[in-house]
């Protein structure tokens, strides 16, 4: 198993938009990193931690050829308005792709990107995605996956347990 963390940056990435402070002038590479986001890849599945607005740009930077599920952490904007781009990764490999989320994740993304969802207008423009409503530990490809109910602010976010690796962004 691989794990790559994709980002690793606060909701707004780093540096912030219009910020001086020493982290967000600083010339070190560390000071630079996007929005969480993780890639776990096995012999037989590769799956997305979470789709950020800068999903595209990781996608590039790792050469991500191939997304088959994407597990969904919450619904906040730096986690899920990436969402589009998935669409790459459907006209590469050609089959929807499973999206895995807690009930109140799955009904926002929903009302988010309702477009996404209408399965009568299966044009390319839209990622062809198949909602899964998480109720515990399930498996994927092969690969089991273990939800881990999180904190965050008086929130409740998933984290994930896959292997002996834990992947909890977003925690309190």
């Amino acid at each position: 198993m691989r794990i790559t963390l994709l980002g690793t940056g606060t909701s707004s990435g780093i540096p912030v938009i219009g910020c001086d402070c020493a982290v967000c002038t600083s010339d070190d590479p560390r000071n630079k990193r996007l929005r969480c986001s993780a890639l776990v890849e096995t012999g037989t599945a590769s799956l997305l931690i979470d789709t950020p607005p800068d999903l595209r740009i990781q996608a590039l930077r790792y050469g991500i050829k191939r997304v088959d599920a994407v597990l969904y952490t919450h619904a906040h904007a730096d986690h899920v308005h990436g969402i589009d781009e998935l669409r790459a990764f459907n006209l590469r490999g050609g089959n929807p792709i499973a999206c895995y989320a807690s009930a109140e994740t799955l009904k926002r993304i929903r009302c988010y990107f309702d477009y996404i969802f209408h399965q009568e207008d299966a044009e390319s423009f839209r990622p062809q995605l198949v909602p899964s409503e998480i109720s515990g530990p399930f498996e994927h490809g092969g690969v089991e996956v273990v939800p881990i109910p999180l904190m965050h602010g008086r929130m409740t976010v998933l984290g994930y347990r896959i292997g002996n690796v834990a992947y909890c962004p977003d925690c309190s």
